[in-house]
């Protein structure tokens, strides 16, 4: 199975999560970690299947590492005291195992676009300096007990979450659809998303989407018995459960009715 297939089913499970926190915006902050950690593994999975000697070990870091060791090891051997900074970098382990960070990941993408796809550079640009603000964004709150409070619009995550699928397209244009597509319910998901999206710009979208969902029944659709079409459904936010129902049960129908709303 393609590494790519994985990578779908984490997006969708962090889209269901916020349209699962949508009214409430509790789960806002979450999604929105989850959409950055998202980007930087598609960027990774993009370099790795490139070239699968890439690495996201930081080979400067090592290689200091490396002749710190030798360093100290040679030292040792001569009789004499090693130098107090080649000790500190071995005591931390500084460079063993150290990973690049995002901007680097980042960089490496920015390089291979540079050299084979040329015509493309400001697009993977436009898209990296957005995502470098919103990993900023994130280190605020997620690294400060001070920041614990700190809130995330709705508008934050739409943005973040549509980059990122336009994003994966871009760096996998032969894949990216058709693996989107073979994922439960990421197919509608993004339709919704990208429908929630057009309504900042187009207010009127939003009463043509709760439309197309208010026909939406709050059960499964089946004519089994053993599934109930009564019943107690608890929730902080009961809408919220409700659209994640609709849009399991709703398939290809209700992604054809949101569909239709984008053009």
């Amino acid at each position: 199975m393609s590494q790519l297939t994985y990578l779908m089913r984490e997006i969708c499970a962090g889209l269901e999560i916020f349209y699962s926190s949508k009214t409430g915006g509790q789960f806002g902050k979450t999604a929105f970690i989850l959409c950055d950690n998202y980007t930087e593994l598609a960027s990774k999975l993009f370099l790795v299947e490139g070239n699968p000697n890439w690495s996201d070990t930081d080979e400067t870091e090592t290689q200091r590492f490396e002749a710190a060791r030798t360093a100290v090891n040679t030292s040792i051997a001569e009789g004499s005291t090693p130098l107090p900074a080649d000790v500190r970098q071995l005591a931390k382990r500084a460079g063993r195992d150290h990973f690049k960070n995002f901007h680097r990941v980042l960089q490496d993408v920015h390089d291979v676009f540079d050299i084979n796809r040329s015509s493309e550079v400001s697009l993977v640009d436009d898209f990296h300096t957005r995502m470098k603000a919103r990993r900023a964004l994130r280190n605020d709150f997620f690294h400060s007990a001070k920041l614990l409070n700190l809130s995330i619009a709705q508008r934050d995550c739409v943005e973040a979450f549509c980059d990122l699928l336009n994003y994966g397209k871009l760096l996998f244009p032969t894949t990216w659809d058709t693996a989107l597509s073979g994922e439960r319910t990421l197919d509608t998901l993004e339709i919704l998303l990208r429908l929630d999206r057009k309504c900042y710009s187009n207010p009127s979208i939003t009463a043509k989407v709760s439309e197309v969902l208010k026909n939406c029944p709050r059960y499964r659709l089946s004519s089994k018995n053993s599934i109930p079409k009564k019943g107690v459904q608890v929730a902080e936010y009961p809408e919220d459960l409700h659209l994640m129902l609709s849009i399991i049960d709703g398939g290809q129908e209700l992604r054809d009715k949101l569909a239709a709303l984008l053009p």
